[in-house]
């Protein structure tokens, strides 16, 4: 859009300050992956969620119009069933699929990794001069850190999906 930056573009300047250029491209890969993955969650979520509402409501304005005219337009009969029939997929998909999970769990990880890069490049806490001897052994820690973050962050993945959505996600 017009103006507007995006997600990872207003956190690079974290990305940018690491000095070590295979774990600048570590935290910046998975950075990018996650926030993808959340927006491309959200987005699925927000739209059947719309159907959600939208089809039970339509259904009951079908219902109500086969009902007045039902001499004028006897298909209008057919007509609830199916919006039913859609109401029910879909409520289906959002349970099977389990977008807003899945969107809130790529939001965590990338929230984390953002607050690990800023706690590392301002020296904060855990990586504070007085917690750590040198420059190396901050790297360290935070190398171990972003490591976990990445590994829970499969491990929640998994908990989540069944055997056909993994499948079905290694094609996107």
């Amino acid at each position: 859009m017009f103006g507007r930056r995006t997600e990872l573009s207003q956190y690079k300047f974290l990305v940018d300050g690491l000095s070590d250029e295979i774990l600048k491209k570590r935290v910046e890969t998975s950075l990018r992956f996650y926030i993808k993955k959340a927006n491309k969650y959200r987005k699925r979520d927000a739209f059947l969620g719309m159907l959600s509402i939208v089809l039970p409501a339509f259904a009951t304005f079908a219902s109500a119009a086969a009902g007045i005219y039902e001499e004028q337009y006897p298909q209008l009969d057919l007509v609830v069933p199916v919006i039913t029939l859609l109401a029910t997929v879909t409520a289906g998909v959002i349970a099977h699929f389990k977008f807003s999970e899945k969107k809130q769990n790529y939001r965590n990880l990338a929230e984390s990794m953002k607050s690990e890069v800023a706690m590392y490049e301002c020296r904060a806490q855990k990586y504070s001069r007085e917690k750590i001897e040198n420059e190396e052994q901050a790297k360290d820690i935070f190398l171990q850190a972003i490591e976990k973050i990445i590994e829970e962050g499969y491990r929640r993945i998994r908990d989540l999906e069944t055997p056909e959505q993994n499948i079905a996600e290694s094609r996107d």
